[in-house]
């Protein structure tokens, strides 16, 4: 359906969370509704539109078909899935990014445009085993993740610039703090660039390199397609940059298998503290399905 698909799967950061085991559902309410996170409802509805995507998603990549003991661990982790999503949609919420149903329409809107109406639209998840309402899972899924974790990273980033600010070497702060893997080992390093090599550069990290001072660092942060950069340009020439960097990853386009570990730190913190305040219930018995018992997993849905 050319977008990222379903988040990862939840779980607590603590062995002991109040909320234990998949609680009775209360009186009236079993089919619609599968559990609460601090009073928000996930439906049953809302269940089997992520359940049926998860579903397509595996027979678009070739998976197997569900036997009875992968159709409950699909279960669980569709669960555990709608959790965390109403965990960041509660954060983003709080910060006013949460994506408005208007949004989401707007989204579909030009979808729709991109194929030639909202019957192609429709005809073409169709054919590929999904919907509509998967489709508007999906954007609001994404659309809310993508932002909160762009918030986190700019806070993060703004962090890197006090330790900066405090004296802290450059080198150290990018080998505790960057997600350059391939750099951050080196203290941010990425040696010589030639003016050839920069032309071919994003365009705002290239703008910051030939403006940046030698012996100084980008105030506020660079943001480029990666994230947040702080750039230190540590020597140059006529036709060549010798830079540092320390990247705090937001990239555009985001994609839940690029969730920084910081970021899904933060997010399993969280459904930590709900269940250790009894705020997480779930009110369906596949096995693994309540984040507040077990070990912590990072494994992305299928």
């Amino acid at each position: 359906m050319g977008r990222s698909g379903i988040l990862g799967v939840v779980a607590c950061a603590t062995a002991m969370c109040a909320c234990g085991s998949s609680a009775p559902s209360p009186s009236g309410e079993t089919p619609a509704v599968v559990a609460r996170v601090a009073g928000v409802s996930i439906t049953q509805a809302a269940f089997e539109v992520r359940l049926q995507s998860t579903l397509t998603s595996i027979a678009q990549g070739g998976g197997p078909s569900a036997n009875a003991a992968m159709q409950t661990q699909l279960r669980a982790t569709v669960v555990r899935s709608l959790i965390l999503d109403s965990v960041i949609a509660s954060e983003a919420a709080s910060r006013g990014l949460q994506v408005t149903d208007a949004e989401v329409r707007a989204q579909v809107d030009a979808d729709a445009r991109a194929v030639g109406g909202l019957s192609t639209l429709q005809a073409q998840l169709a054919s590929a085993g999904g919907s509509l309402a998967q489709l508007q899972d999906e954007i609001r899924a994404q659309v809310n993740e993508q932002r909160l974790e762009d918030a986190f990273a700019k806070d993060r980033a703004a962090q890197v610039e006090q330790q900066l600010a405090a004296g802290t070497a450059f080198a150290t702060v990018a080998k505790q703090m960057s997600d350059d893997v391939n750099t951050s080992s080196s203290g941010g390093n990425l040696g010589v660039i030639t003016a050839a090599q920069l032309a071919g550069s994003d365009p705002a990290f290239a703008a910051a390199v030939r403006s940046q001072p030698v012996n100084t660092y980008s105030m506020p942060p660079v943001h480029d397609a990666g994230g947040y950069d702080v750039i230190e340009v540590y020597a140059k020439t006529a036709a060549s940059w010798s830079v540092r960097h320390i990247l705090v990853a937001a990239p555009t386009p985001y994609t839940v298998t690029s969730r920084p570990a910081w970021f899904s730190e933060a997010l399993f913190v969280t459904v930590a503290q709900l269940c250790g305040a009894g705020q997480i219930h779930v009110y369906v018995n596949d096995a693994g399905a309540n984040p507040c018992s077990g070990a912590p997993s990072f494994t992305p849905t299928p």
